[in-house]
């Protein structure tokens, strides 16, 4: 009963939180420096992360 998961949801589950982290070091960067542009950047990676690692769950909590 064993059944081939694959690595998608394990990558999806990393890479969010590759860029979870990323954007909240770049976000603290933006903040310092008062740019725009990179606090916008920072919330997308934030954004992205959040959604990759949603993404990851929920494909683990399917094939569980």
């Amino acid at each position: 009963m064993t059944d081939h998961v694959g690595y998608s949801g394990v990558i999806a589950r990393f890479a969010g939180k590759a860029f979870v982290a990323f954007g909240f070091i770049l976000g603290t960067y933006g903040l310092t420096e008062g740019s725009e542009t990179i606090k916008q950047t920072a919330l997308g990676l934030l954004v992205t992360g959040v959604l990759a690692s949603a993404y990851g769950a929920y494909h683990w909590a399917r094939h569980q």
